[in-house]
């Protein structure tokens, strides 16, 4: 169960109406409503009343529902007043530091350095771009960063994580290569193409994606033609059509002229998400602070 769902849980029995919660809470209908239903499974009660908003389009708490809602509020109470506690604690920590990787999707970034703003005016928040997602690590390590977000797994067991973004892998081709107006791609279709890839010492999911191509009727381990150490490099040389690559969803492309990337997709033409890549956002543990915690807690929710 996450604060996200009581959250939510709370905006639609206040309104008792999905569209107008949906509206307060900045989510969509269906995806609210698909929280509610993973929350109800999870507790294994109906909180709302199927039936009535079934056949009378009408939204209503069932007596466990109005019961449960007296708690969440609670619990949604507690948690305000423990970031509130954190922040006073924390105020005296007028400086932290964020790491950050170059293949971060800029969005992202700025979405968590807006939401850390929000919720604590008082902190300044330097961040600080690293070349890797191993590097953020160290830098953790090494105490030059603060707080991080990386890629899983961590390679220090010093280092508290909290995942808290799922990623899918996608095709990177030069916009010259002949499957680059294609509107998606099956692994299928990448057979006998030339690949760059980054060195396996600092590749999360190598032997995931091998044997996924595998699965899928090809090797590449003889069509390698460059192994390389950053993702700028990487994108260089795909662009000069030196080779294709995979690269997670989480990369962003826009900064390397001359690139396309391609969900790659299943025959039915649903997404295919065989290999998955964890974003996670990580401190020190010796070194935490109930601020650091708090801005922890906040991306969980993104």
């Amino acid at each position: 169960m996450e604060l996200r769902q009581l959250k939510y849980f709370v905006g639609v029995a206040d309104e008792l109406h999905f569209g107008r919660a949906s509206e307060k809470l900045y989510v969509s209908q269906p995806a609210l409503s698909q929280q509610i239903h993973l929350l109800e499974d999870e507790i294994g009660i109906e909180l709302f009343s199927r039936v009535k908003r079934t056949q009378q389009r009408k939204v209503e708490l069932t007596e466990a529902g109005s019961v449960f809602l007296i708690e969440a509020k609670n619990i949604l109470q507690l948690a305000d007043k423990a970031i509130e506690t954190a922040r006073r604690i924390g105020l005296q920590q007028k400086v932290i530091k964020l790491g950050v990787y170059r293949m971060m999707i800029r969005t992202r970034i700025l979405e968590i350095i807006r939401i850390f703003s929000e919720n604590f005016p008082d902190i300044e928040l330097k961040l600080v771009e690293l070349p890797t997602f191993l590097a953020v690590q160290d830098g953790l390590f090494d105490e030059t960063i603060d707080i991080g977000i990386t890629l899983l797994p961590l390679k220090y067991n010093q280092l508290t994580e909290t995942p808290f973004k799922t990623g899918y892998l996608k095709v990177m081709l030069s916009e010259n290569h002949p499957l680059a107006k294609e509107e998606n791609l099956r692994l299928e279709q990448l057979k006998n193409e030339k690949w760059i890839e980054i060195n396996k010492s600092i590749h999360t999911v190598f032997e995931d994606i091998e044997r996924m191509c595998k699965n899928a009727g090809f090797s590449r381990e003889s069509f390698i033609v460059q192994e390389v150490s950053s993702i700028e490099l990487l994108g260089g040389l795909v662009s000069l059509g030196v080779g294709i690559a995979f690269v997670p969803s989480f990369y962003d492309a826009s900064r390397v002229q001359g690139v396309v990337c391609k969900e790659i997709v299943n025959v039915d033409g649903s997404p295919y998400k065989e290999v998955s890549i964890k974003q996670a956002i990580c401190y020190k543990t010796s070194t935490s602070t109930p601020t650091i915690q708090a801005l922890t807690t906040l991306v969980k929710d993104l």
